[in-house]
């Protein structure tokens, strides 16, 4: 098994020269600190996080100069609903509605919610008005909220860049 400890720097840096085996994984597994899986190539990797920043597409967990070979991720895509908040007021509303359902809320640079898609969720959003679209997305990731941290009686809570 191959062990890594570290982001090693991502493939859109056009740096890498070797040939690519990616680890595919879910959007949801991005987070997780420990992660043993089976790459394309059929390489068992281990990889322990010790970064507090989440795994993104393309970045390098693995290089092996004298084989020729790094492991990049590849963020697997899934069915999403996406939308477009008319307002405050209508944006309020839907990042309320998914949170009251612990699903990760995605807003990317165009303004754009996202959030895994629930059947639920859905026939909600559209019953409210907001037209949302059922796409296949990679989940990346963009700005989320997030708590940073527990205290009895009090809560901090801010946008995650």
């Amino acid at each position: 098994m191959l062990l890594a400890r570290t982001i090693l720097g991502n493939i859109a840096s056009g740096s890498f020269q070797l040939e690519v085996d990616f680890l595919q994984l879910e959007w949801f597994d991005t987070t997780k600190k420990i992660i043993r899986a089976i790459t394309v190539g059929g390489r068992e990797i281990g990889f322990k996080n010790l970064s507090s920043r989440q795994l993104s597409d393309g970045d390098v967990l693995y290089r092996d100069e004298k084989a020729g070979f790094y492991i990049a991720v590849k963020i697997l895509p899934c069915s999403c609903l996406v939308f477009r908040a008319n307002g405050p007021k209508q944006m309020a509303y839907a990042c309320f509605e998914i949170g009251n359902r612990h699903v990760p809320v995605f807003i990317n640079d165009r303004q754009e919610v996202i959030t895994a898609f629930e059947k639920p969720l859905f026939d909600l959003l559209c019953r409210r008005g907001l037209e949302p679209t059922i796409e296949t997305r990679v989940i990346e990731k963009t700005s989320t909220l997030v708590i940073h941290q527990y205290t009895s009686g009090k809560m901090k809570i801010k946008l995650g860049l």
